[in-house]
């Protein structure tokens, strides 16, 4: 079997540092392993027997074939795969529900299979689960629920790392948008209350290379996540896109995580998730001074490292992958 990453070019697209972390992990457990997209491919690669993963928005040239597997982030054309024969796996947030640019469904795990602790298979699914623009009335195919992970793999976790020496300059790398203003503000004027400035790196306009990325959160003061709860990304559409609403959990908590730095989070989800493990303040600014003065809680960010490093790497999702692949 050969693997495929069929999506966004590194550092092109917030979602194609997703794609960097099945790349790296599906080539460190040694696979054979490709990263390609829709303007640059091979035209003589040998694309059967192949597992893909890939992503709707960036798919248009993607090869199909009956005898390889997809596992599609934002499948918004279902018919397209499912019309060449192809086994089709439709990657969805692990949310409560959603309704935004691509999707609108609540999920009810009590349809589902339980892999791991976020990530949940539908045998049975279909384009209900999208926004009604993209509904044919197609089933026949599947559905894994999953949240992403940390670039880190387990044999890379280095616990000095949480003795790094720390700069008084809060980095947020991530998008500042309508849906998460508000807290943010809120944090970033604790930030200046207490004379530490912040600075926002936004991947879409001043993007951070993998390398850079660590190193920058490294030397972060702290590192929070903070999710937000406006309800609408676009002003011409409605979104529900407030993620402390819907439970969204984030890959940048078990990023800052595994490179060394205590987790804290303003989302009950997260805090729900780490039973505890977490430095947990709903008040974006209250946060501030939650987070810093356990910022040199080693023993606390030991554990948290632990685990995340036992439950949430790429490793470890790819694992939920190839239990859903084997399943047929």
């Amino acid at each position: 079997m050969k693997v495929i990453i069929w999506g966004f070019p590194l550092y092109s697209h917030t979602h194609s540092y997703v794609h960097y972390g099945w790349y790296k992990a599906f080539k460190s457990i040694g696979y054979e392993t490709y990263w390609f997209h829709d303007g640059q491919f091979p035209s003589d690669f040998d694309y059967s027997n192949c597992l893909f993963i890939t992503e709707g928005y960036a798919d248009n040239n993607i090869p199909l074939n009956s005898n390889s597997t997809y596992f599609v982030h934002m499948c918004k054309n279902p018919s397209k795969y499912l019309s060449s024969g192809c086994r089709l796996i439709d990657i969805r947030f692990n949310v409560k529900g959603t309704k935004d640019f691509t999707y609108d469904y609540v999920l009810d795990k009590s349809k589902c299979q339980q892999l791991d602790c976020v990530t949940f298979y539908e045998q049975n699914a279909s384009d209900n689960a999208l926004r009604e623009k993209f509904r044919n009335n197609v089933s026949g195919y599947e559905a894994v629920y999953t949240s992403w992970a940390t670039d880190t793999l387990p044999n890379e976790f280095n616990f000095d790392d949480m003795y790094i020496e720390r700069e008084r300059k809060v980095w947020y790398i991530g998008s500042l948008w309508s849906a998460n203003q508000i807290e943010i503000n809120q944090f970033k004027k604790a930030c200046e209350d207490n004379e530490i400035e912040f600075i926002n790196k936004n991947p879409w306009g001043d993007y951070a290379t993998v390398e850079n990325h660590k190193e920058i959160i490294q030397r972060s003061y702290i590192a929070p996540d903070i999710r937000g709860s406006g309800v609408t990304c676009s002003e011409s559409t409605p979104q529900d896109c407030n993620h402390l609403d819907i439970g969204y959990i984030p890959c940048r908590t078990f990023k800052n995580i595994s490179y060394g730095q205590i987790g804290s989070t303003n989302s009950k989800a997260v805090n729900d998730l780490f039973s505890g493990r977490i430095i947990y303040n709903n008040d974006p600014y209250l946060l501030f001074k939650d987070t810093e003065n356990n910022a040199k809680n080693y023993p606390l960010i030991k554990e948290q490292m632990e685990y995340v490093k036992n439950n949430h790497t790429f490793i470890n999702r790819i694992n939920c992958f190839l239990e859903i692949y084997n399943s047929k």
